[in-house]
This record gives C-alpha cells, sequence and structure tokens, in this order.
C-alpha cells in the first residue's frame, strides 16, 4: 500500500511544503522519513546518488575534499533545500562528500522518483531552479570568506548560520567545525576561547550555547548578512506560486 502523505502542516522542509501534494502524489507517496545521527556520512566523493534527501530538522555539510585529505565547506543544507541537488542539474555522482552535521530527521527520496518529477518542468523545477540559485551565491560567498577571512571572523558566521537552523543550544564538536572550515582544530579551540572568554558564547564537550548573539554578529564578516538575506528571498519566494499555478 502507498504510504499516506502527510498533512501539508507536518511538511517541514521548504521545497516540499511549496509543492501542491495532488500534483506530485507519487512523489509524496514514495517520501521515507529517516533519522540521521551526527557525523553520518551521506555521499562519498564521487559516488553515485542513489537518494535524494530533504532536510527538516537535520542539517547536512558539502565538504570538497583535497588530495592531501583536507576538506572545507562547500555549504550547509538545511530544511530550505535538497541534498543530492546534482539529480535535478542531469548529473548521477555527487562531487562532494555530504556528511550530517547537526543530527535530526530528513524525507528520504529515490533519486530516480526525482527525476521523474522534475521531467514535466512543473512547480518542482520551479522551486529547485530558485533554490540553486540561492546555492550558487552562497557558495560564491562561502569561498570568498575562507579565503579573505578570519578564522575567527569565519567561525562566527558558521555559528550564526548554524543558530539559525537550530537555535542556540548547538551539538557541535571542535573536530567537526575544523573540518567544515578546513582549519586545525587548535585554531577552532583557539576561536572559542577567545569567544567564550569575550562573552559570546559558552561551550562544553560537544555543545555551544551562543550567550550574546549581538556580539556574534560583531565578531562575524560582512558575509554573513549577504547570506542571511539570499536565504531569506529564497523562503519568501519558495511561499509564492509557481508559474502555471493560480
Amino acid at each position: 500500500m502507498a504510504r499516506v502523505p502527510p498533512p501539508s502542516a507536518a511538511i517541514r522542509n521548504k521545497i516540499l511544503a511549496a509543492l501542491n501534494q495532488a500534483d506530485y502524489q507519487n512523489v509524496f507517496s514514495q517520501l521515507e522519513p529517516v533519522s540521521l545521527a551526527q557525523g553520518q556520512i551521506i555521499y562519498e566523493a564521487d559516488s553515485p546518488i542513489n537518494y535524494v534527501y530533504f532536510p527538516e530538522t537535520a542539517v547536512f555539510s558539502m565538504l570538497s575534499t583535497m588530495e592531501d585529505g583536507r576538506t572545507v565547506e562547500v555549504g550547509p543544507v538545511g530544511p530550505e533545500g535538497l541534498v543530492g541537488l546534482r539529480i535535478f542539474l542531469g548529473a548521477e555522482i555527487s562531487l562532494d562528500q555530504v556528511i550530517v552535521h547537526v543530527a535530526g530527521e530528513a524525507m528520504r527520496l529515490r533519486a530516480s522518483v526525482l527525476k521523474a518529477a522534475v521531467s514535466a518542468q512543473g512547480a518542482m523545477s520551479d522551486k529547485l531552479v530558485r533554490y540553486t540559485q540561492m546555492l550558487l551565491a552562497m557558495t560564491a560567498r562561502s569561498g570568498a570568506c575562507n579565503k579573505l577571512h578570519s578564522t575567527e571572523q569565519q567561525f562566527a558566521r558558521w555559528l550564526l548560520m548554524m543558530s539559525d537552523y537550530v537555535g542556540e543550544e548547538l551539538a557541535l564538536t571542535h573536530e567537526l567545525i575544523a573540518l567544515t572550515l578546513g582549519v586545525r582544530r587548535a585554531g577552532v579551540t583557539e576561536a572559542a576561547n577567545g569567544f567564550r572568554s569575550g562573552g559570546v558564547i559558552d561551550y562544553r564537550r560537544g555543545h555551544i550555547q551562543i550567550v550574546d548573539r549581538r556580539g556574534l554578529e560583531v565578531i562575524a564578516c560582512e558575509c554573513y548578512p549577504v547570506v542571511k538575506k539570499e536565504y531569506d528571498l529564497l523562503f519568501a519566494d519558495l511561499s509564492q506560486p509557481s508559474r502555471g499555478q493560480i
């Protein structure tokens, strides 16, 4: 028996919530809820994409890996987006490693089902095109930030972005943050100690508490408000009818 689509009020992923379930009955009937653990690897680099993920409470991180093993985050994916976007763009292989950065829930869908859903060039395609535009802007800004700004500025920006997803209490380790920012763990620890001394965060093993958000915004580079504006525009656009809809 096909899975009964969840009521619209229960859909926490922005792309799914923007779709008419009657028009995409086949998609909604095949969505599979999954619980994901922090650090879980979703795709290895250069591996086939068999499933795509619509995050609900989980936050994923796309990591570009160098030959020497160093990594840096290409971009995060939360409830605004889709993990496995390359399927929509016509590819079947993930260029990046994708891990779960914040444990939580997501809806999983076979890649072949997504391909069929976007082939009609309807609302699904419209929403994914808009999400792709935001993701390109965000990744370009992140690349510039990683090159031009200090570890402290990047760390502050990244903490603010994570708090926008999950709130002021973050279950994050220094090791995972270092992997994401492409810096040494000692650099993250030094920055975290400085933030704690300055009264903007508190932390214990595996947890970071943002104490003074405004103070953290002062430390962060200008990239945070730029990227946040892109997210806000995306959320507004996803709520609008797609072409062909009344």
